[in-house]
């Protein structure tokens, strides 16, 4: 968060405005699309990035940019007792004025309305701050970022499209083989006015799908359950795409120009680089969790923790400590655990879960029991 407060403020000094650090706790526009409360945290922030933090000659803060990975998408679906999804759809629901909602769609509803919002029975925070406050801070951010009213009704209106989603229905059709999305559902209008789509074609995405074979394309239709995971997987993919447009929206606005980083004296050399700037990264990342019900996306965050973990074991501790005994040394030397075996359970080609689920995909016909079978045989 402190690091989150300066990239703000970069933003800010470039159109003149005096803000403090308190006034920049909110810094982010996409603060409320990444953030929301845990067993352990009232805002645990659910992604990866790679912050870089850039200044000029002179050691003055000139500008930002982000890079972020992992952002944990199954949260959209469910969340365990005691959590909640993302902060912003519950800054929407409480904080948003009559006509704002009524501009969403979202009038009608509370924020126990929506399977996304009521499935952990969870709907406020613990340490006392209120989601009206902070969708002002959002607001506020927006603006300060540069975001139109349009695009800040983009978002918005993404979002809750995501509601909407979350308690769209699905039937079977056929005995069960086919199946076509609920027309008498109350939230299949809205889904369609706000994304700006055809019901025929939403139907099409989820219930069918397409075969590419020796250049001839099949459509299939799937059954009820496998159209309900791609309605999840449409909602994630939704949500995400969003997150990643908000970002670059950021990125654009805190970024440094190169010529911002140049001295007049390299000016007047005719350098046009900005070899001269100095340049702080910081790679931020989620903490081992090992949960009740664990979700893939959890399975890809822990195996990137042993990964960084064993960089920093190998390139802190084991390489500082060869090159101490090379220079003849004295100090007491750091024992650390050798992680390499629980990188190669999920990673190694061969017998790695990962790499056996790759195949696992490739091939036709497979289930999540083919994908342990052929794990087991190992």
């Amino acid at each position: 968060m402190f690091l989150s407060s300066h990239l703000f403020c970069c933003r800010v000094h470039t159109r003149n405005l005096t803000l403090n650090n308190t006034s920049c706790t909110y810094l982010l526009p996409s603060y409320s699309y990444y953030t929301a409360r845990t067993i352990r945290n009232d805002n645990s922030s659910r992604f990866g990035k790679f912050i870089e933090i850039k200044f000029n000659n002179e050691g003055t803060l000139v500008g930002a940019s982000i890079e972020t990975y992992l952002l944990e998408k199954v949260r959209l679906i469910s969340q365990q007792v005691g959590e909640r999804n993302y902060h912003v759809f519950y800054e929407m629901l409480n904080g948003m004025s009559d006509d704002e909602l009524d501009t969403l769609l979202l009038s009608e509803y509370t924020i126990e309305d929506f399977n996304i919002t009521n499935c952990s029975g969870t709907y406020d925070r613990r340490d006392g701050v209120k989601d009206t406050d902070t969708y002002e801070d959002l607001i506020d951010a927006l603006d300060v970022m540069g975001f139109s009213d349009q695009q800040q009704n983009d978002v918005f209106s993404i979002a809750s499209a995501v509601l909407h989603l979350s308690n769209l229905t699905i039937n079977p059709t056929k005995q069960g083989e086919e199946c076509e999305i609920d027309t008498e559902n109350v939230h299949l209008q809205p889904i369609l006015q706000l994304l700006g789509v055809t019901k025929e074609n939403l139907n099409q995405a989820i219930c069918y799908f397409k075969i590419e074979a020796r250049g001839q394309s099949y459509t299939r239709a799937v059954q009820k359950d496998t159209a309900e995971k791609g309605l999840e997987a449409l909602m994630k993919a939704t949500y995400s795409a969003m997150f990643d447009y908000i970002v670059k929206m950021i990125n654009s606005s805190i970024t440094v120009k190169k010529s911002a980083t140049v001295d007049t004296k390299s000016r007047r050399r005719g350098s046009s680089g900005d070899s001269g700037s100095a340049v702080i990264g910081v790679l931020d990342i989620f903490g081992f969790e090992s949960f009740k019900t664990n979700s893939f996306e959890q399975l890809c965050i822990n195996y990137c923790n042993e990964a960084l973990q064993q960089q920093f074991n190998l390139f802190v501790l084991k390489n500082e400590q060869e090159e101490y005994e090379q220079e003849g040394i004295q100090w007491s030397f750091i024992s650390f655990p050798d992680n390499q075996d629980a990188l190669d359970l999920i990673w190694k080609k061969g017998y790695g879960i990962l790499n056996i689920l790759d195949d696992q995909c490739r091939a036709p016909g497979t289930t999540d029991k083919t994908f342990a079978s052929e794990y087991i045989m190992l």
